[in-house]
């Protein structure tokens, strides 16, 4: 019925996911993205295979004025029927974003308040917000937190090691986010009745993070304050060395916004290896590039350490899944992060998993009897953010 058709926006750095959820059941999703040069739409309708759609837009940042268009256009919603809600992911610092949020005059006053914190990525928030409600003004809009899923850490894995006084006055702390996604696997894994106490999920995609769950419930995560920290990504640096940020600011000439748009633009594979893309740097580096061959392995090595040191917060591992755009389809990234987590009892099966790309479903990729179960799993943040919108608005 049309009471309960919730729209989902989940804006990230390099793509627009748009879903449209009819109760629990998906009627159709709208992926955006930028490749060659344009602006490509993929639709899927239902269960039924993706295909691409001709679009006319410059930039990704204008997705959502064309959503009311698209939506009718490839009958996912008839003319007739309204929205009953739209849940927009949130990724923004601060204890205030750790739950979800009706997205009313005064929550959005606390995003502009925050901008400053954190200009990036709560400038892409804020825009997504403005826009979905320009093209919807009378649907309910929810804000569903990215970093939730982490509010269950302990109390030590929430602190830098600054005054703790400065810390908790200027809300400095270990957020986390990727949260929809661990939720997400979580859900999934339970469903299958395959959930372990002890999992270590790897979202490997434009953004990358590791993250520990025990019990379902996440007890760290290599994302902190903001989603720049952790392990190397597409643009972004991951954890750097802030001595080292202001020798690059002070040789560059860059102020401390100009350092951060660097760090999170123009760091991590494009940086050591000119290109954010993986696949071009896989096909480069089996015709012999070094650049490439080094960027990958230092990408690599990252995730390999956050694993290990999400083992350690565990005190073991159980199992290990891989999600996201990376890693649902890259099947030589997946390899070359087991290939030195062997003492973790974490071994592929090789033809399985190169026979593995972007799974519908709960797909298992381990040695049986030789390794302890490694997944790959869909990244449904959709349908994580579809719940949780019903939740917040009562529908």
């Amino acid at each position: 019925m049309a009471g309960s058709l919730v729209l989902v926006a989940n804006p990230g750095s390099a793509s627009r996911k748009y879903a449209l959820y009819d109760g629990g059941r998906l009627r159709g999703s709208l992926h955006l993205e930028w490749q060659a040069g344009k602006v490509v739409c993929t639709v899927q309708s239902g269960d039924t295979a993706t295909h691409e759609v001709p679009i006319q837009l410059d930039r990704l940042e204008h997705a959502a004025s064309a959503l009311p268009k698209l939506l009718r256009q490839q009958t996912l919603l008839a003319r007739d029927e309204r929205l009953a809600g739209i849940g927009v992911r949130v990724v923004a610092p601060g204890a205030y974003f750790l739950e979800d949020r009706i997205m009313d005059e005064a929550c959005l006053a606390q995003l502009e308040a925050a901008l400053p914190r954190a200009p990036l990525h709560i400038a892409a928030t804020l825009a997504e917000l403005r826009a979905v409600r320009r093209q919807f003004p009378d649907v309910p809009l929810a804000g569903v937190s990215d970093s939730a899923f982490h509010i269950t850490k302990p109390d030590y894995a929430w602190n830098y090691g600054i005054r703790l006084e400065d810390a908790d006055e200027l809300d400095i702390k270990r957020f986390g986010y990727h949260g929809l996604s661990a939720a997400s696997v979580v859900h999934q894994l339970r469903q299958a009745e395959k959930l372990p106490p002890k999992i270590i999920i790897c979202h490997l995609g434009s953004g990358a993070s590791v993250t520990a769950v025990h019990g379902g419930r996440g007890i760290d995560t290599t994302m902190g304050y903001s989603p720049l920290e952790g392990v190397i990504m597409s643009t972004r640096s991951g954890s750097i060395d802030p001595t080292a940020v202001r020798a690059l600011a002070d040789a560059r000439h860059l102020d401390a916004a100009a350092a951060e748009t660097y760090l999170n633009q123009h760091g991590g594979l494009a940086g050591l290896g000119g290109s954010p893309d993986i696949r071009e740097l896989l096909q480069r580096e089996a015709n012999g590039d070094h650049r490439a061959r080094l960027a990958l392995n230092t990408y690599v090595f990252s995730v390999q350490k956050a694993v290990g040191s999400m083992a350690a917060a565990l005190g073991g591992a159980d199992a290990l899944v891989f999600t996201g755009t990376v890693g649902e389809r890259s099947a030589p990234i997946r390899r070359s992060v087991v290939s030195r987590l062997h003492y973790l009892d974490f071994i592929l099966d090789e033809h399985i998993n190169t026979a593995c790309s972007a799974p519908p479903q709960l797909a298992v990729i381990g040695r049986l009897a030789h390794s302890k179960p490694v997944y790959v799993l869909p990244a449904h943040e959709g349908a994580e953010m579809a719940r949780r919108t019903r939740q917040l608005l009562a529908l």
